[in-house]
């Protein structure tokens, strides 16, 4: 068995994409893995596909030879919360790793010309969704008293201003402050806190920002995509395994003393 064997790990927004790619690589190291998204029809004007086959994926996971558990769980909803993390510890027996990957990300617009329902609702699900999952758990992680592992999925725009994006950097930028923070007030029970930041992932909800941004600029969404690598450092899409394999370290034992620290993996986009 791998290094996480007889750890209990929840992944959130693990339908498709990096969240996916995030579950599949913690149950490859041996761990049972608890999987969740919303449900399609909970968040219809988001403008691209939400949720998707979770039966599918927890059938990827436990054809890896561990146990997982899935559910539709909208992260605005702190009774679906309760319900999804209860029925964790009731049937796998413990939480040992959480991933707050769910979140979402819409309309290219100035900070000045948003409205509010797109202001709040990204606030709900990426930042607030993310805290309420983390007080659900972490009563469990601290009563088991063997320490634990928070990896909150942040984003380079939680590092940068981004115009057009400003709704989303403030999600971004408040994930990490809270993971410093939690870090914080966590490390004396031997819990750590951690983001990752990633940068332009060919995700669906990356792809459908860049077909927005290209479609105020009469480009395509390739074309974004080459902007956005013609300044990063190193000239290569990143991948969701690239993002999952940041995830399985600061999981993993060697990771133990690392806390209240942001990991950017944006090929060097950032650091132009």
């Amino acid at each position: 068995m791998g290094e996480l064997s007889g750890k209990v790990a929840i992944v959130t927004g693990a339908a498709r994409g990096q969240g996916r790619a995030m579950a599949l690589a913690l149950s490859g190291a041996g761990a049972d893995v608890a999987i969740c998204d919303v449900d399609e029809a909970a968040m219809p004007s988001v403008g691209y596909a939400l949720g998707g086959p979770l039966e599918e994926v927890a059938g990827e996971i436990a054809a890896l030879g561990v146990r997982a558990l899935h559910a539709a769980c909208d992260i605005r909803r702190q009774g679906e919360i309760d319900s999804f993390v209860g029925r964790v510890l009731a049937e796998l027996g413990r939480v040992d790793i959480l991933v707050n990957n769910a979140g979402i990300l819409t309309s290219n617009m100035p900070m000045h010309l948003l409205d509010d329902e797109t202001f709040e609702t990204t606030i709900a699900v990426n930042l607030t969704g993310s805290w309420r999952m983390s007080r659900a758990v972490v009563p469990a992680m601290i009563e088991q008293g063997t320490g634990g592992r928070i990896i909150n999925i942040a984003s380079v725009a939680g590092t940068i201003g981004t115009p057009g994006f400003g709704h989303y950097c403030a999600t971004k930028h408040g994930m990490i402050g809270m993971t410093k923070t939690m870090a914080a007030e966590l490390g004396a029970y031997g819990i750590t806190v951690n983001a990752v930041c990633p940068g332009f992932l060919p995700t669906k909800m990356v792809e459908h920002t860049a077909s927005e941004i290209g479609a105020r600029a009469g480009l395509t969404q390739d074309e974004v995509y080459a902007q956005y690598l013609s300044v990063a450092h190193i000239k290569e899409k990143i991948s969701p395994e690239q993002t999952a394999a940041s995830v399985l370290y600061l999981a993993s034992e060697a990771a133990r003393v690392v806390t209240g620290s942001s990991l950017v993996i944006d090929a060097g986009w950032s650091a132009t």
